[in-house]
């Protein structure tokens, strides 16, 4: 489980314009793109001091997510390429993030955000949420269901207190005695359950930003992703494509169940020195 999670919201729906946009003010900012993955360029070069790794989602509901951590200071210039604002979101160890871009800069204010608030929601409402004041409408990236299927409070307890070196031990005999007949993505889901007691999202920050992104018109349904669980998903799936008949690794099925769309994402990575 990533202790760290970004993602950026375009209210567009072609996600090939998002990524060029992108890929483009990364290289007036003097990057490089790269394409790691099998087929691709190649690495990053050994000097680069600077790595961007994005994946820019195919569309929902009239938005494109991009998930991975940006260079901020390519998000303005990137907001005037496309010619709508860019909503940023972020959560790590050191607390939430959430602005709004634009050609203009950057805000933080709730009332910056009121274009893009659902139709039910006030900029009052996001600010009280972001203040820790309104619960959460679900629980978050962690999620309270195992294949469709909700789960006592007793699990989800203990998900929360389990610690890292605990996890990998009742991962197996859990799985196997109450996930194991759900199949690959019922246990993916289960493993990153187990492992959300290291998880940000479990943080007061974390129920914030969670109480505040359902406060936004972003899709629901690219909200939860990290960036290492479209990665591993998009690395087996570009390697199937060029060998259909590779080597399976233990992991790969779980890793395109949770992204089955892996190869509909767009690569924006880039470096510099």
């Amino acid at each position: 489980m990533s202790r760290s999670w970004h993602s950026l919201y375009a209210p567009v729906s072609d996600v090939d314009r998002v990524a060029e946009a992108l890929r483009q003010v990364l290289v007036a900012h003097g990057y490089a793109l790269y394409d790691p993955f099998p087929g691709g360029s190649g690495f990053a070069a050994p000097g680069w001091k600077r790595l961007i790794r994005q994946f820019a989602a195919p569309p929902s509901a009239g938005w494109v997510c991009v998930v991975g951590e940006p260079d901020p200071d390519v998000l303005s210039q990137a907001a005037a390429s496309l010619g709508v604002p860019l909503i940023y979101a972020s959560l790590t160890r050191a607390g939430a993030g959430l602005s709004i871009w634009s050609a203009e800069g950057s805000s933080g204010v709730p009332e910056a955000f009121a274009p893009w608030l659902r139709a039910d929601k006030t900029p009052d409402d996001l600010r009280r949420a972001l203040a820790g004041e309104v619960p959460a409408d679900s629980d978050g990236p962690e999620g309270a269901m195992i294949g469709g299927v909700p789960l006592p409070e007793d699990v989800r307890e203990l998900a929360r207190q389990v610690d890292a070196g605990q996890a990998e031990k009742l991962m197996g005999s859990l799985t196997r005695s109450l996930f194991g007949k759900l199949g690959g993505k019922a246990e993916a889901q289960a493993r990153a359950l187990i492992g959300a007691g290291g998880s940000p999202w479990q943080t007061p920050a974390g129920a914030a930003l969670r109480a505040a992104l359902d406060c936004l018109a972003v899709p629901q349904d690219r909200r939860v992703l990290s960036f290492e669980e479209v990665s591993d998903a998009y690395q087996v799936a570009r390697a199937r494509q060029r060998h259909p008949r590779g080597l399976r690794l233990p992991g790969d099925d779980e890793a395109l169940a949770l992204v089955p769309d892996a190869l509909d994402y767009r690569l924006v990575f880039a470096g510099k020195p």
